[in-house]
């Protein structure tokens, strides 16, 4: 289990949590805190990898899968396909006449390739979702795509990985739902991973990304049993804490 502080983002050691009170303090910024403990910790079915998602654990845990499996409902895909098939036609039209400039019909044919492009960003691209100790990174791959190159979600901080059901989703009551999966910080907050996923892969990502969470940095919590008395609350915890990295010596 990893708890990170909500304020600074440093990881807190195990002897300045009281999992008896849900609460810790930070040495490095003096900050006190609430927080809950992982579902990672709660048992739960683990879900059978879905066979088209590509997975690779091992100093960084690496996985790869389309989430193109639906393109009668994607309206980027549709969109692209219309404007390529417009431009290409005009195009044509005017190469076929011989009374435009060159010029034109030129600037009709680049239009119908960024078009073009775009669907194969949309159909051939893949997901892929890198993990290490400190953030997650998000990418689209093989085809490069200057205007989204890909993100970086933050672990400082991250308490645990979670998903759900978007609200298009519901609201439309797609025949095959669609699901986000988050990083959710000890302050409640959330950081989106990955959209639009059907729940196979939701609650696969989810899981193997959770897991990884809590297994990079483990807590001892071997002192945490009933043979060590816990401080009473939060303002104990604090006193009893060690001095902070960042103050300055009495």
């Amino acid at each position: 289990m990893q708890v990170n502080c909500p304020n600074c983002g440093e990881k807190v050691n195990a002897e300045n949590i009281n999992i008896q009170k849900m609460t810790a303090v930070c040495a490095a910024c003096d900050t006190v805190f609430a927080f809950e403990l992982p579902e990672a910790k709660v048992k739960r079915r683990k879900i059978k990898q879905p066979a088209p998602l590509t997975l690779h654990d091992d100093d960084t845990l690496r996985m790869d899968f389309r989430t193109n499996f639906r393109l009668d409902r994607n309206e980027a895909f549709f969109s692209s396909l219309i404007g390529g098939f417009s431009m290409g036609f005009v195009a044509l039209l005017l190469i076929a006449s011989g009374d435009a400039p060159v010029l034109v019909p030129l600037g009709f044919s680049l239009i119908t390739a960024v078009f073009i492009y775009s669907m194969a960003l949309i159909v051939v691209n893949k997901t892929h979702i890198e993990m290490d100790e400190d953030v997650i990174r998000v990418t689209r791959k093989p085809l490069p795509n200057l205007l989204n190159p890909g993100y970086e979600v933050s672990l400082a901080g991250v308490t645990a990985i979670k998903f759900e059901e978007t609200a298009v989703s519901k609201k439309e009551a797609y025949d095959l739902p669609r699901f986000r999966v988050w990083a959710e910080t000890a302050d409640g907050s959330r950081r989106t991973i990955v959209n639009d996923v059907t729940e196979a892969y939701a609650v696969f990502i989810a899981q193997r990304l959770e897991e990884r969470l809590h297994t990079d940095a483990d807590l001892d919590v071997s002192r945490l049993d009933d043979g060590e008395p816990f401080q009473e609350d939060a303002a104990e915890l604090h006193e009893s804490a060690p001095p902070s990295r960042n103050r300055s010596s009495q």
